[in-house]
Formats: C-alpha cells, sequence, structure tokens
C-alpha cells in the first residue's frame, strides 16, 4: 500500500472511531425541502401524506440505520416517485449527515404543553407553596415573567438556577421539591405562560441548542467529573438521554438535590446556566445516547460476495463498474452512504433486467461494507 494511501486510511479510522455531534441540528430541515422528501413526507403534519410522518414515526438511529431504512423500501420509494413524477433524491456526504441528524433530532423537540394539565401540577407539584402566577399574593414570588419563554427549556433552566434558594424555601416550608416526567415541564411552562397577567407580545422562542457547546460546557461545569469520569453521579453512558428535550431537563432537575449535597460534600460551586447553555447542555446529552451500530471489514467482504455485489464489481466486467481496489478511500462514512445511495437506481435496473430484487441491508451489512471497502480501496479522489 502506499505511503499517502496508508496516511489517509489511518486519518480515517480515527474519524470513523470518533463522535461527531452536529452543531445545527436543524439544517437537516433544508435537505428534506431541497429534495422534494417532504412532497410525500411530512414532519409532524407539516408536508405531504403519501408517506409516513416522520413526527410521528421516530426515527433513533444513527446513520447506517437511516441508509438501510431507505434502501429497504427502495422498490416502494421509486413505485410512489415514479406516480408522482417526482424524481429520486441524490445526496452528497453532508446533505446524507444533516438529514440523519435532523430526522434523529425530531424526537428531542417533543410535544406542546397542556395549560389545564400545567395547571394542575402546580398545585400537585407544591409550585402555589412558593409562588404566585396570574395575581400578585403577598410572600409569594410571581413566576409571570415567564410568559415571555415559548421555550419550557428556560423554565428548567431558570428552577436549576435557583435549586439554592428553592432548597432553603422547601425546608422552610416543609415541603418535598417537585420531580418531573414525561412532558410536565412543558405543561407546566404552557400554564404560566397562559395565566400570565404580563401584558407583553414580546417571545422568546425554543432555540434547539449547539450540541458541539454543549460538549464543551458539560467539562467546563463539572459534569463531566462526575458522570464520565468518576462514580459519583449517574453513568452517562449507563444513562438513556435519548429522549425528549422536557424529559432530559426533567431527568437533570430530578437529580438537582443530589447534585447540592455533593457538591457541598466536594466544596465545589453549583453549576449554573446563562443564556441558552441549558439548551446546548441537554442537546449535547440527547446525541450523546445515539444509538451505534457495530460491524466489520470481514462481515463485509462475505456480503460483497454473497449479496451478489461481486457479480458487477469485478476485473474486467461489461459495465464497466469499478472493483473496491479501483475505489478512493472515502473520508467519511457519510461520503459512502450518500455514494451508497446514489447507486441504487442504477442497480435495481440492472437487478429488475435479472429478475432480481435488490438485497435487503441491515445496519450492522451496510457499516461491514464501509469497513470492507474502506479497508481495501486504493484509488484516488
Amino acid at each position: 500500500m502506499k505511503i499517502r494511501q496508508m496516511i489517509v486510511l489511518i486519518l480515517w479510522s480515527a474519524v470513523a472511531m470518533a463522535q461527531v455531534l452536529p452543531k445545527n441540528p436543524l439544517a437537516g430541515r433544508e435537505v428534506l425541502e431541497k429534495q422534494g422528501c417532504l412532497n410525500c413526507h411530512a414532519v409532524n403534519g407539516t408536508g405531504g401524506t403519501v408517506a409516513p410522518d416522520f413526527g410521528k414515526q421516530v426515527f433513533i438511529g444513527d446513520e447506517y440505520d437511516l441508509l438501510s431504512k431507505m434502501w429497504n423500501h427502495s422498490e416502494q420509494m421509486l413505485a410512489v416517485m415514479s406516480r408522482t413524477r417526482t424524481e429520486r433524491p441524490q445526496f452528497n456526504g453532508t446533505d446524507f449527515r444533516e438529514l440523519s441528524n435532523f430526522l434523529y433530532f425530531v424526537r428531542y423537540l417533543g410535544q406542546p404543553g397542556n395549560s389545564s394539565v400545567g395547571k394542575e401540577l402546580f398545585v400537585s407539584k407544591n409550585c402555589v407553596e412558593c409562588h404566585s402566577v396570574g395575581m400578585p399574593v403577598s410572600g409569594k414570588i410571581p413566576l409571570d415573567s415567564m410568559k415571555v419563554f415559548k421555550s419550557p427549556v428556560k423554565l428548567a433552566q431558570e428552577m436549576w438556577n435557583h435549586a439554592v434558594a428553592m432548597e432553603r424555601r422547601r425546608i422552610s416550608k416543609k415541603v418535598s421539591l417537585p420531580v418531573f416526567s414525561d412532558n410536565e415541564f412543558a405543561d407546566l411552562a404552557e400554564y404560566l405562560r397562559q395565566a400570565s397577567s404580563l401584558k407583553t407580545e414580546e417571545r422568546i422562542y425554543s432555540y434547539p441548542g449547539d450540541p458541539t457547546r454543549g460538549l464543551k460546557l458539560f467539562k467546563e461545569k463539572g459534569c463531566e467529573y462526575c458522570h464520565v469520569q468518576k462514580n459519583i453521579g449517574p453513568r452517562l453512558d449507563e444513562t438513556n438521554t435519548n429522549q425528549s428535550v422536557m424529559k432530559i431537563a426533567g431527568i437533570m432537575w430530578d437529580h438537582s438535590e443530589k447534585m447540592l449535597n455533593a457538591a457541598r460534600q466536594m466544596k465545589k460551586p453549583f453549576p449554573l446556566f446563562t443564556d441558552n447553555q441549558m439548551a446546548d447542555v441537554i442537546s449535547y446529552l440527547y446525541f450523546s445516547s445515539t444509538p451505534k451500530t457495530t460491524g466489520s471489514a470481514e462481515a463485509g467482504a462475505r456480503l460483497f460476495k454473497d449479496d451478489g455485489c461481486s457479480n458487477c464489481h469485478f476485473a474486467g466486467n461489461k459495465l464497466k463498474a469499478p472493483t473496491v481496489g479501483q475505489l478512493a478511500v472515502y473520508r467519511d462514512k457519510d461520503e459512502f452512504l450518500a455514494a451508497l445511495w446514489n447507486h441504487v437506481s442504477q442497480m435495481e435496473e440492472i437487478l429488475v433486467a435479472r429478475g432480481k430484487k435488490l438485497p435487503k441491508l441491515l445496519p450492522n451489512d451496510i457499516k461491514s461494507l464501509y469497513l470492507f471497502v474502506n479497508e481495501n480501496a486504493t484509488g484516488e479522489h
């Protein structure tokens, strides 16, 4: 193997092993629109009705899982596109990565809050013991200013930053701190917005969070020390944060009391958040829990033969299909996945002419093919 090729392969291996966090998880929405996906699919009711709604049939896999789903229902897609005269989408690596991140992120956005449920929570969670909303009550802290925040994450951040004061009030009032689950943070936030007496047209809308900034904050705020390096708090790799933003906010809040005690014991300050920092951290926690697909180059070699890839991609073939050795090393998996998808229509034409169908591929099959190709590729871009 050439020296240059070895260097590229080493660099590729390092990238393949690293976790790549998106800076803007919503960027993939533009890919959906640009590629015409919304002509058939919808996102929470916005878009076409021919194919499944991405907001209801939630995608919770990685890029390999996404390509597996697209690949395995390619035949149905082709039939619908032919009927609706829609062009088959073609992707580059960036497009495919952003699309995968966005579809994975849809679940994170969660559901809107219910004001009537929030009103009940305001009482049952003991918020009413210390706070008022709608009209001032002597000795209670008004929460009407929360109306400007369209994002329930802001409510979670405000509560978090006042955890120390809330703990003191809890002790003096002899009540327990509230515990949240499911969509309760969103319900409570919606009630505060509806019940508020504040007269304003100002709205501060949801900010999706920047997972890359969230990782940096996770380290700077000392979260990594307790949740990764030491066993002081729940292990991050053993905690399911593949849930909606409000469920993750609830998980964080529900262990704030234990964090307060741990911070006192270690004589460390309780971490506080400003601006959109909590949203950044929560978005990082969400993406850190992305399912990881396994695979091997050895399995890829077997699939390449058994699934018929070698029937076309051999030296001197009449179709002029490149051999694996003639391919260039892909810089990242998304380039490979996009190239594989873009190749599907040509493969289907050849297989149909031979009376065959596209073989089904699982996520680990696709990763194995990727590893096999990159280990054996010797061409150059």
